[in-house]
């Protein structure tokens, strides 16, 4: 990876005063803990921290230079770089790097699968060019600069996530990133507590449209086609109606296949909402040139996201690890998945809290209880506040369902539930920590 910087040019890019050595740059980082040997550290102030306090660790980790805005001590050997405001001048870094950019930037947004079809588009433009992409979840207004800023000058694809919790923020990242093809993968109820509403969520999204340009091209749901006044000739559509539609799906044990255009894929996950990536996949492969079908090898390979669909098998039990997060797009999603999915035993969903949904939360959850009782699971466990009502309505329905406050309470039941067969979905949002209630889970069983 070659970003081609050192502290000459990012002081000039940020307008900042260097100080110190102009030395080469290897990558940016803004956590201390994460610094890696010739990185720049940007110290950024939040609302709770300020990372002046440990631009000495940066040094001692590795960092070459500092970015700052207060006064700290130059190490011999090291540089710093003074500005008025690191953030700024991280944007500013992110946007020079993206200047001297000469390939092809993908944008991805959207309220459910961002990830997972940005890590799929990057895994299948990986078979025919040098692909960057970003890493983990960074789509933010601090994590897609430092994306843009760490982006090597010398790769043909970058496929960029961008996020968004309301009204202004997409806009915002796309006029940094200022991607060629502009995906969004689908639009839900998500920060209702922030966009206000769905409506809201849908212009929000279609903030990836800002500043579109002649030669940009769109890849966006069928039911989206006409929303966002795009040039027809210039649109790609995908699912139910759309140029990429998946026909036959089949769900099994080992993932899940499907025809599109007459020919048949596989994606080694268990999720149904992974043909809905591979479709969006498809519609960008299609706007650079490449024919879907040719990767279809490629896309056997695909391994998912940490914490998204993934499968563990503990004896005779399969256990789906979704708990990366959830908004109601996703686990009604995840539901379904549950659903098709064939069993010896018995099909159990543990659900946490969908969190930031604002007012619409009662209701919203309450829909997980309707639509648990429509898909004829044998057994759901809610857990936290907002699952009350999830777990209310079902109780209403006849649901074999149970709610808990305590972790300890799911793993208890779930040891009682280990039966050979037996399918067990964990979906919850970031805040509840569903991830360590599936981890006390898989060690109890580890050790029964």
């Amino acid at each position: 990876m070659d970003l081609a910087l050192d502290a000459r040019l990012i002081a000039r890019a940020v307008k900042g005063r260097l100080l110190g050595n102009n030395l080469p740059v290897k990558g940016v980082s803004i956590d201390s803990r994460k610094v890696k040997e010739g990185e720049l550290f940007v110290a950024l102030i939040g609302q709770r921290f300020n990372a002046h306090e440990f631009v000495k660790d940066a040094f001692r980790a590795g960092a070459v230079g500092a970015l700052v805005s207060q006064e700290v001590e130059l190490p011999r050997g090291r540089f710093l770089i003074k500005v008025d405001d690191t953030l700024r001048a991280l944007r500013e870094l992110g946007k020079f790097q993206r200047s001297r950019f000469k390939g092809t930037v993908v944008g991805v947004a959207g309220s459910a699968g961002k990830t997972t079809t940005k890590e799929m588009i990057y895994h299948l433009l990986s078979e025919v060019g040098y692909s960057y992409r970003s890493p983990g979840n960074l789509n933010s207004q601090i994590g897609l600069p430092l994306v843009l800023s760490n982006m090597p000058t010398d790769a043909e694809f970058a496929v960029l996530e961008l996020g968004a919790s309301k009204r202004g923020e997409v806009a915002n990242l796309t006029k940094l990133a200022r991607p060629k093809v502009r995906v969004i993968t689908a639009i839900g109820e998500e920060h209702l507590e922030t966009f206000g509403s769905l409506e809201d969520v849908i212009e929000g999204n279609g903030e990836i449209f800002t500043d579109f340009g002649e030669k940009d091209l769109a890849v966006l749901p069928y039911r989206l086609k006409d929303r966002f006044n795009l040039p027809k000739s210039r649109v790609i559509t995908f699912g139910e109606g759309g140029e990429f539609e998946a026909k036959g799906v089949r769900l099994t044990e080992e993932g899940v296949r499907f025809f599109c255009r007459g020919e048949e894929f596989e994606i080694p996950l268990l999720s149904l909402s992974a043909v809905e990536n591979a479709l969006a996949a498809f519609g960008v492969l299609k706007a650079l040139g490449y024919n879907p079908a040719e990767f279809r090898e490629r896309l056997r390979s695909f391994r998912g996201v940490e914490g998204r669909m993934q499968v563990i098998k503990r004896g005779g039990i399969v256990i789906i690890d979704d708990t990366y997060n959830a908004n109601p797009p996703s686990v009604r999603n995840a539901l379904r998945t549950l659903a098709s999915l064939s069993s010896r035993g018995k099909k159990i969903a543990v659900l946490g809290d969908m969190l930031e949904l604002g007012e619409s939360s009662p209701e919203l959850h309450r829909e997980v209880g309707r639509l648990v009782a429509e898909l004829n699971l044998d057994t759901v466990l809610f857990y936290g506040k907002e699952m009350r009502y999830a777990y209310e309505e079902a109780v209403k329905l006849g649901i074999n369902c149970f709610h808990f406050n305590k972790s300890c309470d799911i793993t208890n039941f779930v040891l009682k539930e280990k039966g050979a067969g037996n399918i067990i979905l964990f979906k919850g949002s970031r805040g509840v920590r569903m991830e360590l209630v599936l981890q006390e889970v898989v060690e109890s069983l580890d050790g029964a």
